[in-house]
Order: C-alpha cells, then structure tokens, then sequence
C-alpha cells in the first residue's frame, strides 16, 4: 500500500483523493487537449542510450539501434539527466478561501496545478521537491523522482493551510533560494497577496544562479469583479480587521486597483527574468497546466 493510502486523518485522506482525482483529470486534459506533447526530453544534445523500462514514451525508442541489436534502447538527451524541480505552494490563510460553494479555494487549484506538474515531472524520472509556507517554511520535501515521493508530494498539497496565517512571501523564497543547489526549474504558486515591496525580490536571485523560474499567479474571479449586490462586512483572511461598505460604491475603483495590482506582480515577475502565469480558479488546471509547459496557451486565464 502506498504512503497516501496509510493516513490515518479520514478528513486528509478524503482531500487526498479529491486532490489525486483532479491531478489526474488536469494531465489528461492537458495531453488530450495539446498538439505536442509536454514531455521536456526534447533537448538536442543526445548523451547516450539506456535500456528501455516500462513505462518509458515510446517515441524516445531508438528504432535503429533496435534493428542492428535486436535490443530497446530510448535516447537520453543532456537536459534530462540533470533537471530538478521545485515546487512552491503559499499555503497562508488567504488561499483558503474561495468565492463561491461551488468553486475550489485558490490553494486547492494551486495545490492541483502544482500536483499535476509533480506528476509531470516525476514520470519523466525529474527530482522533485516540495516548499510550503506561509510565515515560514514548514513544509519541505527534499528532491526525488520515485512514485513513493509523488505520493509524499500529493499528501503534503492536500493539506489545508493554517487558519489566519499569514505570509513572509521573501523570507521563504529566500530560503528556497539557499537550498535549490544547481540549475533547475523552480514554480511557486500563489495569490501574491504580500504587500512587503521586496516580496518578490529573490526571484531574481534564482534567476542569477541560472533557474528557470515560473510564477503561477492565483486569483478566484470574486477577488476580481467584487460582484457582490449590497450592503456587506468584509472579513480578513490573514487578521485584518473588519471593512463595512457597499461593493456597488467602490467595485469600479477596486477593479482599477486589482488590475494594477495584478499588473504591477506580472511586470515584477518578468523584469526579475521570471515566467508568469495568471490563473483564475474558474480556468481548467489544464490551460494553465499549457502555459507553465510552453503550450499553445499564453497565459491560465481569461485576464482580468
């Protein structure tokens, strides 16, 4: 039995597979949905062969070489004996939530995005590693490539953040930054809701020790629009206080705000020589799922 089918907590194990079950349906979206596959092997710098194991993409086998040795053989490119990844979730308070009973809240679509991406990455026999924070860095699962470590992976997205914590968004890509080693690809998912002006700082810090980084940027579609109808009290996810008002007073200037705010994130993120995605929780994973694997989509959302 695998590591997720032993927990014990029934409430983790029931978020585990509902977050297993929509990794899942996101990869099969995004295969069936692109005309190439997202798989990385596709550097052009061969290094050698290796002998076929199950599950390998068939389209890797070297057919010539089958024919004057009557053995399988795949081809293994440079790029592919030397990637690691690690995989970033904010779980702060302010990703548990959601703006509507039917919709997921923004961690359980980051958790899916980046769940589906250490599925990814794991089949192709990638490392990968996991950071959680919110104030701190609390979770980290240090890089690996086996089904035993995917199943660690999923079981530490699923679970829920803490309740009313906060974020330290530079404190803990800081600490990534200390401990990613080598060149490899770092994705961090989040709200970006940290108002610190050096929140985002070491992403370039990353990008000069030669990772490729790539900022998935989270939002529900409530947070955008303030659709709300009515006199309402708004109450903080991370401590704030209270804000009584009327939406309808206020939503053409809070719009004009959130897309500032979502421009100024995006133009931080790609000066600092990072990739970003905007992604809306009412987008399928699988479009934003194209857009972090250099697909057809340019961007996860339909913007603001």
């Amino acid at each position: 039995m695998s590591p997720a089918r032993e927990v014990l907590d029934a409430e983790l194990a029931g978020r585990l597979a509902t977050l297993t079950l929509r990794t899942r349906k996101a990869v099969e979206g995004l295969t069936a949905g692109m005309h190439r596959s997202p798989h990385r092997g596709a550097s052009v710098v061969f290094v050698e062969h290796r002998a076929y194991r199950p599950g390998d993409d068939p389209r890797w086998l070297d057919w010539k070489a089958f024919a004057r040795n009557d053995r399988h053989v795949v081809k293994r490119f440079e790029q592919e004996s030397r990637l690691r990844a690690t995989l970033v979730l904010d779980g702060s308070g302010s990703m548990d939530w959601s703006g509507a009973p039917d919709r997921v809240t923004k961690h359980e679509y980051a958790a899916t995005i980046l769940g589906a991406l250490a599925y990814v990455l794991v089949h192709q026999a990638d490392a990968t590693a996991l950071v959680a924070f919110d104030e701190t860095a609390h979770t980290h699962l240090p890089p690996r490539g086996s089904a035993d470590h995917l199943d660690a992976v999923l079981r530490a997205l699923a679970r829920p953040p803490r309740p009313g914590s906060g974020t330290r968004t530079r404190a803990a890509l800081e600490w990534v930054a200390e401990r990613a080693g080598r060149r490899g690809l770092v994705v961090v998912a989040s709200d970006l809701l940290d108002f610190d002006d050096k929140a985002l700082a070491p992403i370039g810090h990353l990008v000069s020790r030669g990772h490729d980084v790539l900022v998935i940027h989270v939002l529900d579609p409530v947070e955008l629009e303030l659709p709300f109808d009515g006199p309402a009290r708004f109450v903080g996810c991370e401590g704030e206080a209270p804000v009584d008002l009327d939406p309808a007073e206020v939503r053409a200037a809070y719009r004009a705000e959130v897309a500032r705010f979502v421009a100024d994130r995006r133009h931080r993120c790609l000066t600092s020589g990072a990739r970003y995605v905007f992604a809306r929780t009412d987008t399928p994973p699988e479009h934003v799922l194209a857009a972090a694997l250099g697909g057809p989509t340019a961007e996860g959302g339909r913007g603001l």
